[in-house]
């Protein structure tokens, strides 16, 4: 047998090293790398989605906290709002009203939407029985959107007001 010189010795040597280390390498350190960027987008996921779950449940606590709020409000409203089928007692209580607040009033329905009524209004009186007549308007049980109103001097003591309101149904 042929003895190696120590240079080619040193060469293989270190060839052999360099080639097992590249197989360790290749065969458990590469994978073991994606692996972990693989955890750690899979991480950044969930990080997210709980982040996204921990907001919706956020706002759902608050909206359920602001549940009794809306619930009152909107028997508010609905309390405001007057049944179809009560044009009638409508008309029968603005007329009261206008007899108790010693106003002449002329009083016809226009067509309005399936949800609301339209009121066309000619009243006669002293100026400050109108403004009462007006201010009773606004404290009836129910929600009346009042436009145009004209005013008219008819007499030294009278005014005359036109105007329609919208009353709306349920």
């Amino acid at each position: 047998m042929k003895k190696q010189n120590p240079i080619s010795k040193t060469i293989f040597s270190t060839i052999g090293i360099i080639l097992i280390t590249s197989t360790i390498g290749f065969v458990i350190i590469l994978p073991s790398i994606n692996y972990i960027k693989n955890i750690k987008k899979e991480i950044q996921t969930i990080e997210k989605e709980s982040a996204d779950q921990y907001q919706k449940i956020k706002l759902m606590k608050k909206s359920i906290a602001e549940l009794d709020t809306v619930r009152e409000k909107s028997k508010l409203i609905e309390q405001a709002l007057v049944d179809k089928n009560d044009a009638v007692k409508i008309i029968q209580e603005l007329e009261d009203l206008a007899i108790n607040k010693k106003i002449e009033q002329s009083l016809s329905i226009n067509s309005g939407t399936d949800n609301s009524f339209v009121f066309s209004f000619k009243t006669k009186s002293n100026f400050s029985n109108t403004i009462q007549y007006l201010n009773s308007l606004e404290h009836l049980p129910f929600y009346m959107i009042i436009d145009n109103l004209s005013w008219t001097k008819v007499d030294k003591e009278n005014v005359s007001l036109t105007f329609q309101a919208t009353v709306f149904a349920k």
